[in-house]
């Protein structure tokens, strides 16, 4: 459009707010396009006009956002904030999109044997491509020094032991402290200048690397407190289940912002195993304990144990030899009797 102070340009279905200087470049390579289709004797010199028109204005933004020279140029900028790095990327992320129709129109110009004067646009994509990538991690660099600079100093002083004791968990959302309270609140208010300025796949892309780089950072910047003598991690089960609960409160405020994907936080279980505390110990499940039962009914009872070999040999000889005892005592019996008649 051209009537918005940042207008928007639409590639392949995807809409990207720029600045009128992108729009402009578009507008020269066009022109150069147009220049080799009239006079093809031109093209092959149109092929270098327009690689260094890219590579102008791709390190000139350089220069003038990542390189802070805004403020000292014309414009007269006070800082580099993030809704300057949000217009770059959507005008790189605009560039890269139409490079591959450049690079065909181009190639229609040219006999065969020039394709190769083509390789150079390539490079420029992927140049393009890393000036994108730098911007983006710009955005983490931003929110990190805030979370390192300023709030870090606020988990001094925090006693979560004594939180528990005199506040409740029956408050929804649950009270942070002021550290936690300052990450969930700064980001939020970076995802609110950049929702309505990036496109969802952009804006996706951002926040799954702040949401990672926190993720790791909490936990760590507790330990580094920890090594002053403003704080100490919480001794009471109270204390403990206060600060997993602070912290889980945080996780998913971040999780809820809109249109983006929700991060598998690691943060709780890291503290977990630093305060030797579960927050949600897991039960024992009605289908472990029906398994259980199953698997010891399942299990075959214990049969007598039969007599080895040996022992039925042995229990053999000794009904043979009182058998014999048994013959022996009946024929003395027998033959004393005959006697007595006989006397």
């Amino acid at each position: 459009s051209s009537t918005d102070k940042s207008p928007e340009a639409d590639v392949e279905g995807v809409r990207y707010k720029v600045v009128w200087s992108s729009l402009f470049l578009v507008e020269m390579v066009m022109m150069n396009i147009d220049c080799a289709a009239h006079f093809q004797s031109l093209a092959t010199n149109v092929v270098s006009k327009v690689s260094e028109l890219l590579r102008l204005f791709n390190s000139r933004s350089t220069q003038l956002v990542l390189g802070a020279g805004a403020i000292h140029s014309a414009a007269r900028l006070k800082s580099i904030n993030a809704k300057h790095l949000s217009l770059v990327t959507q005008c790189l992320g605009m560039t890269i999109a139409i490079l591959p129709h450049v690079r065909a129109a181009l190639m229609a110009q040219l006999p065969p044997k020039q394709h190769n004067l083509l390789t150079d646009l390539d490079s420029i994509k992927k140049e393009y491509g890393e000036h994108n990538e730098k911007v983006l991690n710009k955005f983490v660099t931003i929110v990190g020094g805030i979370v390192e600079h300023g709030l870090a100093p606020r988990i001094g002083g925090t006693n979560f032991d004594t939180r528990a004791r005199q506040l409740s968990e029956d408050v929804n959302p649950l009270p942070c402290c002021n550290f936690l309270d300052g990450v969930s609140t700064n980001t939020r208010k970076m995802h609110h200048v950049l929702n309505s300025l990036l496109p969802q796949d952009h804006l996706q892309d951002v926040f799954s690397r702040i949401l990672a780089f926190l993720d790791h950072k909490v936990p760590s910047l507790f330990d580094a407190a920890e090594a002053s003598p403003k704080f100490s991690y919480p001794t009471t089960d109270a204390g403990k289940r206060r600060m997993l609960l602070e912290v889980e409160t945080m996780t998913n405020s971040l999780n809820a912002l809109d249109r983006v994907l929700p991060w598998e936080f690691t943060a709780v279980a890291v503290l977990e195993r630093k305060l030797d505390y579960v927050l949600r110990p897991s039960p024992i499940s009605d289908d472990e304990d029906t398994s259980s039962e199953q698997t010891a009914n399942a299990l075959p009872e214990k049969e007598p144990e039969s007599p080895s070999d040996g022992e039925e040999q042995e229990n053999v000889t000794a009904a043979e030899k009182d058998g014999e005892n048994e013959e022996a005592t009946s024929s003395q019996t027998n033959g004393q009797a005959a006697e007595e008649s006989r006397e």
